[in-house]
């Protein structure tokens, strides 16, 4: 517990502070990706396409994380309570976990 710093019996989840400011977080987070990823690449000059590659990667990294993890906790609630219900923070993770998977 914060106030008496007693251990919790149980784990207590709590709501995100500011999902604005997550999405934003996230966005840059994303576009400073681009600048990694394609920056990264071995050389554009010799080879100018593994940058095209890269910021392709990049893209569907991103946005096939943000898709499966929302569909995948939406189709978990709905077997759960029988409704589904869309989790924008869930699909945020979903998308740094899809950009963090491709690069390498």
């Amino acid at each position: 517990n914060k106030k008496t710093g007693e251990i919790l019996e149980e784990p207590v989840t709590f709501p995100p502070h500011s999902v604005s400011l997550q999405v934003l977080g996230t966005f840059i987070l994303w576009f400073g990706w681009y600048g990694f990823n394609c920056g990264s690449a071995k050389s554009i000059v010799q080879k100018p396409t593994s940058v095209a590659i890269a910021a392709v990667s990049t893209t569907l990294g991103g946005s096939m994380g943000c898709v499966t993890s929302l569909l995948t906790r939406a189709i978990l609630e709905k077997k759960k309570t029988g409704h589904f219900t869309y989790d924008l923070t869930c699909a945020m993770n979903g998308c740094l976990a899809g950009l963090v998977s491709i690069t390498g």
